[in-house]
């Protein structure tokens, strides 16, 4: 049985952090006396990151800094009517970041985190008939350190002593003085009489050489058992049909009260499994997998259910090549980097669905979730929808390197992988975000896999830590670390973040393994603008610029991936955008703003993203055509044609013809000798199409105008706001 205690709390904030000394977890008669200066309680509306409940603005402003100068204490009173032979158990899901949480003045412990779910043993502390008071001191501060004390560069040389990625991010991504803090999700106490899981059971399979059977196995740990069975089945959720039962009795060798828990381990064989793919790539097929605990009459003491997948993921890395390999087939990434929200709090089903739905319309397959972990709905919906998880840990940039550190850590990113392993959506582990960024003196030949997160700490013993506690799926050290081979991906910034030396037209002749950042930052449209009058203001001297920026992300994205996908496994396996939507309303990364509008970026995304493409290599002049097919089917005889005009609409050059394409292919169509070159206007179009049917079309106006990076950017930024300024 489950008690929801998520309603009806009370908060205030300590702000001298002396309520711990003053004793208030016991007793609460000296808070109003002229001494302490205690603020006094105030009702909470609902359980939710602080900022969002309390703040006006929570997204930018100096009044934020206050929420994490100071902790926070939560009051929830409760009755009950139990007898003495119930387990009771007090389960938080989220609470961000440290907590110490008390019941009836006694000390139950701690947790640091903010993702993974965490309980305590109420037994020995609850009032079992009568009135409880449950009190949780929570925290999320600042941190002070700079490498080298490089204040000039505090942005990237502060050490995160915390492991979120949702605070000192703040290169216009998320603004300054934002920490979320609070107790989110749900609180409940579990109330057990009788035997229970010691913990949600492990269910894992292994599939054969020909991917059409599975071996299971079931892990349960049992407390307080005596005498009970176990009955276990997997449901096709496709079919609704049972398609595996097995029931097992179980005899306990422990009296009710031994804390050692029973370890059942049971095996089976599921034959014919329905593989779980991308949408592009088959069918996302899901299982339901139910383990009930019964009684001698047969009834249910406690039950555990989980949505989950069989497929097969691996990843080949050479030095030549960095590739995912869904289900034995070489699997071509094309993604977009996910980060829905600087509140995760903020997020809700629908929302998650709307985005969800909005990337997979958009052609991507793979999300890249960065630098933070989302709520259960969200993997689910991945799991329904077909789209591959690429997940960031939390580490990103700079992080103390000390093995306290390191333990601390470590701890934490494997609660995430217990948490999140049974998601079929999930392909790889990525233990490090640009680890060490921007070191002190920084080289343009400087390789990031020799810094010391990736030598000394935290990186090998976190790889090996993840690598041990996940074998199912590859794990990736240290993101954008090219040369290491635990590793295998780049980042390119070219014509964007890299600074406006460079022109995105400079990837051009180059190549890249695994792309798994680019992009460019343009804000919304004016309107949304002025829903937030500070950031408006900030940005009256650019307003009438708001169109060539947002032309500037067209032209830089469409230009990236096109130049990914006409090298596919030459050496390119896939690539990932930066960043699918705004995570902030001041933060302009996204493809889609705050509010779910669409910027000019989006329509290269929809040009050049999609399963089957026809693609123009070209720089200075016409190099080639190509026919990209991404699906796990061949598309047969084709027909391609382009055409390209000049100014006047006069046609230059055309060509119409038959060919067949390929399952997961590239094809060159045509070559060009040259004479088509820069200097003059030209237009070109392209498609593929059958029997009729357009399966695919492209096009270029004025195809060699190529705008210049746009002034100011990045180096320009409001630090109150939060937001890129792009002029000075």
């Amino acid at each position: 049985m489950k008690l929801d205690l998520s309603k009806n709390w009370n908060i205030l904030q300590d702000v001298h952090d002396t309520c711990e000394q003053l004793g208030l977890p016991e007793r609460e008669d000296f808070m109003t006396l002229q001494g302490p200066q205690i603020s006094e309680w105030e009702p909470l509306p609902e359980l939710k990151h602080l900022q969002l409940l309390f703040s006006e603005h929570p997204y930018w402003g100096r009044e934020l800094r206050y929420f994490n100068d100071a902790p926070w204490w939560y009051k929830k009173e409760f009755e009950l009517a139990l007898g003495a032979e119930e387990h009771i158990e007090l389960c938080f899901t989220n609470v961000d970041y440290y907590c110490k949480v008390w019941l009836n003045g006694v000390y139950l412990g701690s947790h640091e985190g903010y993702s993974a779910p965490f309980s305590f043993s109420l037994d020995e502390a609850v009032q079992r008939n009568g009135k409880n008071r449950l009190i949780v001191k929570v925290w999320s501060p600042w941190d002070d350190e700079v490498a080298a004390n490089r204040q000039e560069r505090r942005t990237f040389l502060i050490y995160r002593n915390m492991v979120k990625g949702t605070y000192e991010h703040s290169d216009t991504f998320i603004q300054r003085d934002v920490n979320p803090v609070g107790i989110y999700g749900s609180v409940s106490l579990k109330i057990q009489k009788g035997a229970g899981f010691a913990e949600n059971p492990e269910f894992s399979y292994q599939l054969d050489d020909t991917l059409e059977n599975a071996s299971l196995h079931l892990k349960v740990k049992i407390k307080n058992l005596e005498t009970a069975s176990l009955k276990w089945s997997i449901t096709d959720c496709f079919t609704g049909a049972v398609v595996f039962l097995k029931n097992e009795d179980l005899v306990g060798t422990q009296s009710c009260n031994d804390p050692e828990p029973t370890v059942a381990s049971l095996d089976g064989i599921l034959s014919h499994v329905r593989l779980w793919n991308t949408w592009d790539k088959g069918t996302p097929f899901v299982y339901r997998v139910k383990v009930a605990l019964c009684a001698k009459d047969g009834s249910v003491m406690e039950s555990y259910e989980e949505t989950t997948g069989f497929r097969k993921i691996e990843m080949h890395r050479t030095p030549e090549m960095t590739k995912f390999i869904l289900n034995g087939k070489d699997f071509y990434m094309r993604g977009t980097a996910y980060f829905p929200d600087a509140y995760v709090s903020a997020m809700n089903e629908e929302r998650y669905r709307r985005d969800l739905l909005q990337i997979k319309n958009s052609g991507f397959n793979m999300l890249r979730v960065h630098v933070h972990v989302d709520l259960p709905v969200f993997y689910e919906l991945c799991d329904e929808l077909g789209l591959g998880i690429m997940h960031d840990s939390e580490y990103n940039w700079m992080h103390p390197v000390d093995e306290a550190f390191a333990d601390r850590f470590i701890h934490i990113y494997l609660e995430t992988v217990d948490m999140l392993k049974k998601h079929p959506s999930l392909f790889c582990w990525i233990c490090m975000n640009e680890p060490g960024n921007l070191t002190l003196n920084p080289t343009p030949d400087m390789d990031r896999a020799d810094c010391d997160a990736m030598k000394v700490s935290p990186g090998p013993k976190l790889f090996a830590a993840v690598c041990e506690h996940d074998p199912s799926r590859p794990v990736i050290k240290g993101s954008f670390c090219v040369n290491d081979p635990d590793s295998g991906d780049s980042h390119n910034y070219t014509g964007s973040l890299d600074g406006a030396d460079g022109h995105y037209s400079d990837i051009y002749g180059t190549t890249e393994k695994m792309n798994t950042e680019f992009g460019f930052d343009a804000p919304p449209c004016i309107d949304n603008l002025k829903k937030m009058p500070p950031v408006y203001r900030r940005l009256q001297p650019i307003l009438e610029n708001l169109d060539s920026i947002g032309q500037y992300q067209y032209y830089l994205l469409k230009y990236f991936i096109e130049h990914y996908r006409m090298q596919k496994y030459k050496p390119n396996a896939g690539y990932v955008q930066f960043l699918f939507n705004d995570m902030c309303p001041q933060t302009f990364y996204g493809i889609y703003d705050y509010w779910g509008l669409p910027k000019k970026g989006l329509q290269a995304v929809l040009e050049s993203n999609m399963p089957i493409g026809i693609f123009l290599k070209f720089k200075d002049k016409l190099d080639a055509i190509y026919a990209v097919n991404d699906y796990s089917y061949p598309l047969g005889t084709c027909q391609v044609g382009y055409s390209i005009t000049d100014e006047t609409g006069k046609v230059v050059a055309e060509d119409v013809k038959s060919i067949v394409i390929a399952e997961d292919s590239l094809t060159k169509l045509w070559d060009f000798d040259g004479t088509i070159h820069s200097g003059n206007v030209y237009n070109v179009a392209l498609w593929i199409e059958q029997d009729g049917k357009l399966l695919a079309r492209n096009e270029y106006h004025d195809v060699f105008y190529m705008p210049e990076h746009t002034p100011g950017h990045p180096v320009h930024m409001s630090h109150e706001t939060g937001c890129r300024i792009y002029w000075a």
